[in-house]
């Protein structure tokens, strides 16, 4: 059975509804907004910067895939961000101490060759 426009839209209208709800209920991810491309593709879903995109053509799997994603999103933007926010830290003090060892080094070198 072909997917009228209407049927389309009630889709999409619960896919919204759904991402809403789980916004509310973490209690984070309103920067989230939603795509819904249904296609025979060999994704399911994917979260890019801030935008779902949802590729499940059945809504039942529309709903799990969008759920699935959500969460995906959630653990990384709070257990693995931090993470990331260390090493970028840690690398960026490594850099000014490498910096600061290359100066003494240049001006020691720059003593002997006087």
């Amino acid at each position: 059975m072909p997917k009228t426009s209407g049927h389309v839209k009630i889709c999409l209208h619960r896919l919204e509804t759904e991402l809403s709800s789980l916004k509310q209920k973490f209690g984070t991810g309103q920067e989230l907004k939603l795509e819904w491309i249904p296609n025979d593709g060999p994704k399911s879903g994917e979260v890019t910067g801030t935008t779902v995109r949802i590729y499940e053509s059945k809504e039942a799997k529309a709903l799990d895939t969008l759920r699935h994603e959500f969460v995906e999103y959630v653990v990384v933007n709070e257990l693995v961000a931090p993470y990331e926010r260390l090493v970028n830290k840690l690398i960026s003090l490594f850099e000014e101490e490498m910096y600061d060892r290359k100066e003494r080094l240049i001006e020691r070198l720059n003593e002997l060759i006087k």
